[in-house]
């Protein structure tokens, strides 16, 4: 909003008394009257808001950041590389009788290009922390994800834990119908009480309930400690403390999230197109170019990639 037309606001309201004195419910209604007019005024001009909202908090942020930042402008190179990647393998691979893990390979690498496409726009408009935050996600996602490649016996069980996971929740918010109940129950009946759990689906590989977490998994598919150690940090801004809510974080201190993001989508790649049988010759190519990019991305401004700054 234009501080002028604030200042306009603010002298032409009618009311004059602010005080906790007097007829104070009178008052309220005449101020709520002055800004409803004013919030009516906002949303009739939307539109014409639109070119304010993309140049004030949008274009020019975006600009400034790709133009001065090489890490970010290489970071886009990467998801750009990777996106047609996939969009080529998932044409060639069209019409063929994929596996269960090829289809769920495909699914979370969607879900997870989405994601990183998504930081790089909250990079992109000054929302550092709110990366590291983000980081969280996807860090689980890519873990889920690699489990299930070591155990791809597993994937009809998580698929199944989806479904019913979709109609637990609708009993949690009291949102349910017999039928539902019903199908709810066909789950627990199959697999027992544990499914319900968020890691129910590990039972048959982990036993003891509490090993089934994230940590487990991820010392399953022996992930670098390094990764873990930034899920770790990202964790501790999810977490309301002095540390999540007081630290600012500026774009230098970012660059080993991007760098992971980028290896998790590295690594999706390679499992896509190793599932999706492409010839050997589409597959190499294409995996050495996301591992070009992501060692190029590595020797980016090596003295200044300290996480606490």
């Amino acid at each position: 909003m234009d501080q002028k037309f604030l200042k306009r606001l603010i002298s032409e309201c009618p009311l004059t008394d602010f005080s906790q004195n007097g007829n104070v419910t009178e008052r309220e209604l005449q101020l709520d009257k002055y800004l409803e007019q004013f919030t009516d005024f906002l949303y009739s001009n939307e539109n014409q808001l639109i070119q304010h909202f993309w140049t004030d908090y949008i274009a020019s942020s975006e600009f400034a950041l790709l133009q001065n930042s090489q890490m970010l402008r290489r970071c886009f190179i990467f998801l750009d590389c990777a996106v047609a990647i996939y969009n080529y393998t998932a044409r060639k691979s069209r019409g063929k009788k994929n596996s269960q893990i090829a289809e769920h390979v495909s699914v979370q690498l969607q879900n997870d290009l989405n994601q990183y496409k998504s930081i790089l726009l909250l990079a992109m408009n000054g929302c550092f922390n709110s990366v590291i935050v983000e980081y969280r996600s996807l860090y689980e996602s890519f873990v889920i994800g690699q489990y299930l490649v070591q155990n791809p016996d597993l994937v009809s069980v998580y698929k199944d834990h989806l479904q019913f996971l979709r109609y637990h929740l609708t009993q949690l918010v009291g949102n349910s119908t017999p039928e539902w109940d019903k199908i709810h129950d066909d789950y627990l009946n199959k697999y027992g009480q544990e499914f319900a759990e968020n890691y129910g689906w590990t039972k048959s590989k982990i036993p003891n309930k509490k090993d089934r977490k994230i940590g487990t998994l991820a010392k399953e598919c022996d992930l670098e400690d390094s990764f873990t150690v930034l899920y770790k940090y990202s964790s501790s801004y999810v977490h309301s403390s002095a540390f999540s809510v007081s630290t600012r974080t500026d774009l230098s201190q970012i660059k080993r999230f991007f760098q992971a993001a980028m290896h998790f989508i590295e690594s999706e790649i390679t499992d896509y197109l190793r599932e999706s049988k492409l010839p050997a010759k589409d597959a190499v190519i294409m995996r050495n170019i996301l591992v070009f990019l992501y060692q190029d991305f590595e020797k980016l401004d090596k003295t200044n990639t300290s996480v606490l700054g």
